[in-house]
């Protein structure tokens, strides 16, 4: 499909802080010598052995989150329980909603790897589509979280099964989504082709000839240099910035990371929207 750049519209202007990632052993480098702490502990925010977890995101919000271990067990699920990013994730969207642009009657946005709905949920009331995506077995713990906080008052949330690299349901595909988010997701390299090849899916989704980009918000503990840097490789599409660390909040603002990102395909001239 051909993209006319100079009829783009970005949802959001670059903090003037934030660093486009042009080196990615540069990025890395930078992240695991300069951005961790040599006192990290990972996953030091959440409590994970606890049935229940009050969230609170803001003054004005709060979520709680039911968290089950014993699905840990089972191979290839993560999503029963809280992860450090999930919480810098739904702080950072919320607290920053207005540079988001967030709106009730047009943003849409869809997560990859929901788990138990934190971040999601958080963002219900805020705009006029969630869905909230993750594999089939970690579905019903989601919809309980979803229910708990929500209630059936909500009609703009969708909680659906979607597997990294395979097809795409076609309720997701006719959507123009105005963000795609994701937190811990980037945690183990063999996961990565079908994590980003899903990621660009989304970013495509029901565009037209009045199009404007999906923007990705990606949020990461940082982990493994190694995995950080194939992920960085296999997003070689995208063009990513990474924002500054004064957004994430205090007890993020070491050993973590949050990057913006959308399709090379669409961008325009990137100092008319750069503030």
């Amino acid at each position: 499909m051909e993209i006319n750049n100079e009829n783009l519209i970005f949802p959001i202007s670059i903090p003037q802080d934030s660093i486009k990632i042009d080196d990615i052993y540069e990025e890395v480098f930078l992240l695991f010598t300069e951005g961790r702490p040599l006192e990290w502990q990972h996953n030091r925010v959440v409590t994970q052995k606890k049935d229940y977890v009050e969230v609170l995101i803001n003054d004005n919000i709060s979520v709680n989150i039911s968290q089950n271990q014993s699905l840990l067990s089972v191979r290839g699920t993560t999503g029963t329980v809280l992860w450090d990013s999930s919480i810098m994730l739904a702080k950072f969207m919320n607290n920053h909603r207005t540079w988001l642009n967030f709106s009730t009657e047009k943003t849409k946005i869809l997560e990859l790897g929901s788990g138990c709905g934190l971040t999601g949920i958080s963002l219900v009331p805020l705009v006029k589509l969630v869905t909230l995506t993750d594999q089939a077995n970690v579905l019903p713990h989601l919809w309980k979280n979803v229910k708990r906080n929500l209630g059936k008052d909500y009609m703009n949330v969708i909680v659906t099964d979607l597997l990294w690299g395979e097809e795409i349901d076609k309720d997701i595909l006719k959507h123009q989504w105005d963000f795609v988010i994701a937190s811990d997701c980037v945690y183990n390299e063999f996961i990565l082709d079908a994590f980003i090849t899903t990621l660009t899916k989304i970013c495509l989704c029901g565009k037209n000839n009045e199009i404007h980009p999906t923007i990705a918000i990606i949020a990461l503990e940082l982990r493994s240099d190694t995995t950080h840097l194939v992920f960085l490789e296999k997003m070689n599409d995208f063009v990513i910035w990474r924002l500054p660390n004064s957004m994430y909040g205090e007890e993020f603002s070491r050993g973590y990371v949050l990057y913006v990102a959308w399709l090379k395909a669409l961008k325009t001239k990137l100092f008319d929207w750069v503030k």
